[in-house]
């Protein structure tokens, strides 16, 4: 295939940066409430401190929103295109927020969180597979990875807001951070209809003109007869022609599409693969499941700094509010950066698996780092007991553990759960994960703050051993997608032995085979 011409490549960044700020909501909302959580007059409001059963309530159920959402999406996603999505997502994102900012008591509090947790996961969703389904394949791993790192950018800016706010005595001090939660969907809502429809959705339609027109745009420089057009309109009619999935602008037939991903191995192992959720082995051949996947446990090795960075700097020594939130935002940045390096230079360099072990490796490491350098500031019964040189070396801890996730699996989280579905399916899938990401979400920001107050450093050491399970894992199970189009990916996991298969060098002409016949891709 004929190579891209840069001003195209231009073209397409600049109209993907308006999804990309889209990921911002998600980055707001994790660090945001953190912060909020850390200013006595939110604490005093409500009636809560930093490590009861209260705050893990009001930071989990979002994650209640985000089951429900998660949901939702199955259809939504579908019933409309990609765009449809995320402005319905961001709507509900804007109206969670102003109930947020406006709460007279924690039951809007509550209501306005939960509505919050039902757009993320639709947005969350519709975004990524928006970007994958109109990136060219090698740089959809560097664009999908971009996607995510803008979860920094949130969450740079809830943390300046709430810095900017330090000194400020009054409520508005924890209601603005919350009201302006709404600012990256605003900006999605007002900008959204400068974006193209997915080809891939406009073809499904019947569009094929259309879908033509876009592909031309964004990777020939217009020229809609280029080999790499063509050929991927070929590709994707192909693929679409022999998916097993009823059009998808019908409830009933999200509900097929579900029902087609829990019934068929290869689909089962994109699932399994893209949510990290545990399975006991089914003796029907049908749904034989023996694994545990990889995606979702993340979410728990890695939101206790998110949420409840603050009870962690103080368990490590670290009290002042004013420096807890300025070590924040350093991890912010430091964040960022390791996520844009990630996204541009590792993930179509190294694969995806390479980064996923590495990734877990160092989080291990550092989960243990925290744990014995916390233990050196902690007596018993969990008292500080001052030792500066232990301190600093879990704050330092801290942010490897951040800049080794961020650096890989920022770009993966993402880019993954989108690259290994079929287009009827990616919807659906999107949406499982979602779920099953809210359901995780809610069991383990309602267990970090008891297991911070109740077990103090040896937290850590949980938390170090439930990511190491997971090095196995990713290294037999994680299925490499580098190099591949979306619809040779497609047939890889209908192959037997699909992460052998996955190791082979990818052939630019080749035979791949679906679940109801072979296909030739020229």
């Amino acid at each position: 295939m004929a190579e891209e011409k840069p001003k195209t490549l231009w073209s397409l960044y600049l109209i993907l940066i308006l999804v990309f700020i889209n990921s911002a909501n998600n980055g707001y909302d994790g660090s945001m409430f953190g912060s909020v959580l850390s200013f006595q007059e939110f604490k005093d409001y409500f009636g809560i401190n930093a490590q009861d059963t209260l705050t893990g309530r009001l930071a989990s159920i979002i994650n209640v929103g985000n089951i429900i959402g998660g949901f939702a999406a199955m259809w939504v996603v579908d019933f409309r295109g990609r765009r449809f999505a995320l402005v319905f997502g961001s709507v509900l994102i804007i109206i969670g927020a102003i109930l947020q900012g406006t709460t007279v008591g924690d039951t809007q509090l509550i209501v306005g969180r939960c509505i919050v947790g039902i757009g993320l996961p639709i947005t969350v969703s519709a975004a990524p597979i928006f970007v994958a389904e109109l990136s060219p394949p090698h740089i959809r791993g560097t664009l999908v990875g971009l996607y995510n790192c803008f979860w920094y950018a949130g969450s740079f800016l809830s943390r300046v807001t709430v810095v900017s706010l330090n000194d400020y005595v009054g409520d508005l001090k924890w209601r603005l951070p919350l009201f302006l939660q709404m600012t990256p969907s605003v900006i999605v809502v007002l900008t959204i209809w400068l974006l193209p429809e997915s080809p891939r959705y406009l073809i499904l339609k019947g569009r094929d003109e259309e879908a033509t027109r876009i592909l031309a745009k964004y990777h020939a420089g217009g020229d809609e007869n280029a080999e790499i057009v063509t050929s991927q309109v070929s590709e994707i009619k192909n693929a679409l022609a022999v998916e097993e999935a009823t059009r998808p602008d019908s409830f009933s037939s999200s509900m097929r599409g579900l029902i087609q991903i829990l019934s068929k191995k290869s689909d089962l192992h994109r699932l399994f693969v893209s949510t990290k959720i545990q399975h006991t082995k089914l003796k029907f051949k049908l749904i034989k499941i023996n694994q545990l996947a990889w995606m979702i446990a993340w979410y728990p090795g890695v939101s206790i700094i998110s949420y409840y960075l603050s009870p962690m700097l103080t368990n490590a020594g670290i009290t002042d509010s004013a420096t807890q939130l300025w070590i924040g935002i350093g991890i912010d940045i430091c964040s960022f950066l390791a996520a844009i390096t990630g996204s541009l230079f590792f993930v179509e360099r190294f694969g995806r698996r390479k980064m996923a072990l590495s990734a877990t490796f160092i989080t291990v490491a550092a989960m243990l780092v925290m744990g014995l350098c916390t233990k050196a500031t902690q007596d018993d019964d969990g008292n500080a007991v001052p030792n500066k040189t232990a301190t600093i070396f879990a704050v330092l801890a801290i942010y490897i553990v951040q800049i080794g996730f961020s650096g890989n699996w920022t770009p993966l989280q993402a880019l993954y759960p989108t690259e290994i579905f079929n287009f009827s399916l990616r919807a659906k899938a999107a949406g499982i994960t979602n779920v099953f990401w809210g359901t995780s979400g809610f069991l383990f920001n309602n267990v970090n703050p008891i297991g911070l107050g109740n077990l103090h450093w040896k937290y850590y050491m949980v938390q170090m051993v439930w990511n190491g399970v997971w090095i196995g894992f990713v290294y037999f199970l994680m299925v490499e997608t580098k190099g591949r189009t979306l619809e040779q990916l497609d047939a890889l996991f209908n192959k037997p032995n699909a992460v052998k298969e996955s190791l082979k060098a990818v052939e630019p002409d080749q035979t791949y085979e679906t679940s109801e016949k072979k296909v030739v891709v020229a």
